[in-house]
């Protein structure tokens, strides 16, 4: 008898006791970059994660009348685990994805701010550019200008600005932006066109890639024809061979 409760009796601990357990599973799963790709505690996050996943255990009470398959309890773990890494690997498709977006937008909104720092300083630069930025990045630019005007000197909200994406271009700019804010003009002034033409190459480089990519697809449409040709040939070559056995026979 107790084999055959066992199953039900782990699953209802699983959801009984899950303030105990879900915080040691939320410790073996937890991902390294997940701290950079949402903006709440990632251990909420994680938590959130495994009681929606744990809808897939359910299932788990039926285990003994399967005889114990472990084809079933594989299949059961595995959708589990779909469950629990799929909101983690939609949230990281989306920042990859914006990430590429931001690499054509940022160097745009970039040569916009200087054309405003010709005649305003940073602070005001921003503030007259955000109507214009990107929607990808006026968030995070609101933000960078409330940090500027409580603490101009600060270099934390410009190294802060579009963190998330790891862009080493968007880090080198707000530095260079910062010492422009900061430090001689001149100088800053100088780096910083250094810095649009560096970012222009990445732009350049970045529709590159975008262009071999839409060609890579377009390559792999223009195969299909030859694949259904391909699977058409060895469907004839499977009809005569089975034509010549039979006949033999």
């Amino acid at each position: 008898m107790i084999q055959v409760i066992l199953p039900v009796i782990i699953v209802l601990l699983l959801f009984l006791f899950h303030k105990t357990f879900d915080p040691l599973l939320a410790s073996l799963i937890h991902e390294d970059d997940l701290n950079e790709l949402i903006h709440e505690d990632s251990q909420k996050y994680l938590l959130k994660r495994i009681r929606k996943s744990k809808i897939a255990l359910i299932p788990l009470c039926l285990w003994s009348k399967l005889d114990y398959s472990f084809t079933f309890l594989f299949l059961i773990l595995l959708i589990f685990i779909f469950l629990l890494k799929k909101d983690y690997w939609i949230l990281k498709q989306n920042v990859k994805r914006k990430s590429r977006l931001l690499k054509f937008q940022f160097p745009i909104w970039l040569r916009q701010l200087q054309i405003l720092l010709q005649s305003n300083t940073v602070a005001q630069s921003l503030r007259l550019s955000l109507d214009h930025a990107p929607t990808l990045i006026q968030n995070d630019l609101k933000k960078l200008i409330d940090e500027i005007d409580q603490d101009a000197l600060n270099i934390t909200p410009y190294l802060n600005f579009l963190s998330a994406y790891r862009l080493s271009e968007i880090e080198r700019a707000m530095k260079l932006l910062y010492r422009y804010n900061t430090v001689g003009k001149d100088d800053a002034y100088l780096q910083f066109n250094r810095m649009i033409q560096t970012t222009t190459k990445w732009l350049r480089s970045e529709r590159e890639e975008h262009h071999k990519d839409a060609m890579a697809i377009y390559e792999w449409f223009s195969m299909i024809p030859l694949f259904g040709v391909t699977l058409l040939f060895l469907a004839i070559m499977c009809e005569v061979v089975m034509n010549m056995f039979m006949n033999g026979m």
